[in-house]
């Protein structure tokens, strides 16, 4: 049984540690604060929760997780001679900058020994959840340059109480509904529900696509973008960047699988992205494409107009160009 922390003390140490974060209930919310360190990338996207009693933390995103206490040691470099977390170290902080009950500390440390604490299961989902929400509004839509059909295609809905993009993801093999994507229009606002879903085991859309050309991107709604470019539904996304061996093997359905990534032109964490997906694919033998983002700026497929994502997909860069550098062949 793990610890339970006095009122505002895991927040106190948060704010010593300069992890800023929001109160969500009894949720701590924010950007993970290894994220970087273990993607390569900043999380833009808020993706990273700590419960207020228990310190039990997990990033959504990265898949980063384990309690305070291993996060103080990660976050302070407390190591031991042996090159492990020191907990003693951590619990030694905590007690002198944040004034926490070392008593409960102690036992905290008998009863996680490994300091990584098991996720809940995520709860059993069903299309009924979706029924509360509605179809995206005109100005939602415009926005993103969407179209309600494309949206209906990939059953993806709108919460009108929060404006937000409802985002339904879906198990590879069966279709059943594992969770969604909430995603702010306008404002900040990114959440997993239920938390803990594995977004890794499938791709957004591949229950929708068609083949034989594959488009992954990283956002389900730059998914919904390619299919309104190519009046297709040949765009998957990966909710991240993170690719597991699950989402490889669906991969490997396409007759011609398209990467598009973040800008690597403009962007290094898209850059990085890409040069981490080419060593992945490497080691599995997948032959892949590069979207060719050619002179534009944009940051990705969401900030470029129909005729550049066309132009993009129907000039990508296979993959043995890539070798010597990541820019791609500009557009004429």
């Amino acid at each position: 049984m793990v610890a339970v922390y006095r009122e505002g003390e895991v927040q106190k140490a948060l704010l010593k540690l300069g992890v800023d974060c929001s109160e969500v209930r009894n949720e701590l919310q924010g950007h993970c604060p290894l994220h970087k360190e273990r993607t390569g990338r900043e999380d833009i996207n808020p993706s990273w929760s700590m419960n207020q009693e228990t310190g039990v933390h997990h990033c959504f995103s990265c898949g980063y997780r384990g309690t305070l206490l291993s996060l103080v040691a990660e976050l302070k470099q407390f190591k031991t001679s042996f090159g492990l977390l020191d907990f003693e170290a951590a619990k030694g902080w905590l007690t002198t900058q944040v004034d926490v009950d070392l008593a409960q500390l102690v036992r905290q440390m008998e009863d996680a020994k490994n300091n990584y604490v098991r996720l809940r299961q995520p709860v059993a989902m069903g299309e009924a959840r979706l029924a509360v929400f509605t179809d995206p509004i005109d100005s939602a839509l415009s926005a993103r340059g969407l179209t309600l059909e494309s949206c209906k295609t990939y059953s993806v809905k709108w919460d009108n109480n929060k404006s937000i993009w409802i985002i339904p993801i879906r198990n590879a093999d069966t279709g059943g509904l594992m969770g969604w994507q909430e995603k702010g229009q306008g404002h900040k606002h990114f959440f997993n529900r239920p938390p803990g879903i594995q977004k890794s085991k499938t791709l957004f859309g591949i229950r929708e696509w068609a083949g034989p050309t594959m488009v992954v991107v990283e956002s389900p709604l730059d998914a919904v973008k390619v299919g309104v470019c190519r009046n297709s539904t040949e765009g998957v996304a990966l909710c991240g960047v993170t690719v597991s061996a699950a989402q490889i093997d669906l991969m490997k359905r396409a007759d011609k699988l398209i990467l598009a990534f973040d800008n690597p032109n403009v962007d290094a964490a898209g850059k990085a992205a890409l040069e981490s997906f080419i060593a992945v694919a490497r080691e599995n033998g997948l032959e892949f494409w590069a979207f060719n983002y050619g002179s534009s700026t944009a940051k990705d497929i969401g900030e470029m107009t129909p005729d550049e994502v066309v132009f993009g997909i129907e000039h990508a860069t296979h993959c043995v160009m890539l070798r010597g550098s990541l820019n791609v062949k500009s557009r004429s």
